[in-house]
């Protein structure tokens, strides 16, 4: 059943919620980068792989975007990823990556011709890393996002096709119980759409903007990046999940296309940098983008309350991009910086006090 939407007014601080500390670990071997990675850790191992780029010259160039398969793997402490042997089934890239009980789940994602409706279970053991089906979606998918709330994995939005329209869905996938396959969770009280990013705090799970195409009053249809704001709360009873959508305050911008899912600083706080905007939407021109933006949002949950880190912007941030939680810290996987243009660089960030733990 889905709830009732609740407004709440909307409010801002502006300082920040949470002093941080920022790290890199060596970067990937592709000094290219690459967008739409699948990310995840199996016995204490952070592995990296597929993605798309140009690697022959930009888009404008000419150049031809490339889907990838290789995957990548970094042992704690190493300073360089090694190139694996195993390789996925395919080139892919922007679907939704989780690691849960040594376990890395690869869902969906796009291949240079279409979507897929694919899971895929990996798991590092023996100085391999075995990969092995798991269950299809009830339809192909990519450009979606989604995380874990406890054993559940949930993933919203996205495109059943390359050309197909932004998406109302919701499916969840019991990660103790994958055999028992996909399900269709409720609906949150809003609209189709694609690149959202979520998040996963006390047992909810949490959608932020995304976007989808408007027209407008003249019959042009453009780019709409939403500002809205939703969790929702699972409940299990015997095998079954359900659950109610509740609506939080707006984005003070949109964040489409932002990593996901989105830091959780400090275990109380989510952080945003990066993500589309409506104004950083209206560029067209790829060769004259200005970049990502490098402003730093905060979201508390418990408050329902938003802050902006005054003062504390970084280098351009990024967009269509895994995080993951390696050794104490979350980790942004490459992504993109602008149109065509990736880095290869993975920064960490934590909690200033919790870097200082012993």
């Amino acid at each position: 059943m889905i709830g009732l939407i609740v407004t709440t007014m909307i409010t801002y601080e502006t300082r920040a919620q949470e002093p941080i500390v920022w790290s890199e670990l060596p970067p990937l071997p592709d000094t290219a980068g690459r967008a739409g990675m699948f990310a995840g850790v199996s016995q204490g191992r952070l592995f990296c792989m597929g993605g798309a780029n140009f690697p022959d010259g930009y888009p404008w160039e000419g150049g031809r975007k490339k889907w990838h398969n290789d995957i990548f793997m970094l042992e704690a402490g190493a300073n360089q990823w090694r190139q694996l042997a195993d390789v996925l089934p395919g080139g892919l890239a922007y679907g939704v990556s989780v690691s849960y009980k040594d376990c890395i789940f690869l869902v969906g994602g796009s291949t240079a011709t279409v979507h897929s409706d694919e899971t895929w279970l990996l798991r590092w053991g023996n100085g391999i890393l075995d990969i092995e089906a798991g269950p299809r979606l009830p339809h192909p998918l990519a450009n979606m996002a989604g995380t874990r709330v406890g054993s559940l994995l949930m993933v919203v939005g996205g495109m059943e096709k390359p050309d197909g329209a932004p998406l109302l869905c919701c499916y969840g996938l019991d990660l103790d119980a994958p055999d028992n396959g996909w399900f269709a969770l409720p609906e949150w009280p809003g609209e189709g759409r694609i690149f959202p990013v979520t998040g996963s705090f006390a047992g909810k799970f949490y959608l932020f903007s995304g976007e989808n195409k408007k027209r407008n009053a003249v019959g042009l249809d453009q780019r709409h990046i939403f500002q809205d704001a939703f969790c929702f709360a699972p409940a299990k009873t015997g095998n079954r999940w359900s659950g109610e959508w509740h609506r939080l305050s707006d984005l003070p911008v949109g964040m489409s296309a932002g990593a996901n899912p989105a830091p959780l600083v400090a275990g109380r706080t989510f952080l945003f940098w990066g993500g589309v905007d409506r104004l950083t939407a209206l560029h067209s021109v790829p060769q004259a983008h200005p970049g990502i933006g490098g402003e730093l949002l905060w979201y508390n949950p418990e408050t329902d309350r938003w802050g902006y880190d005054e003062g504390s912007e970084r280098e351009p941030g990024r967009v269509t991009l895994p995080t993951v939680d390696w050794n104490g810290q979350t980790y942004y996987i490459s992504g993109e910086v602008k149109p065509g243009i990736r880095t290869n660089r993975i920064t960490g960030v934590t909690a200033e006090k919790e870097q200082q733990k012993p």
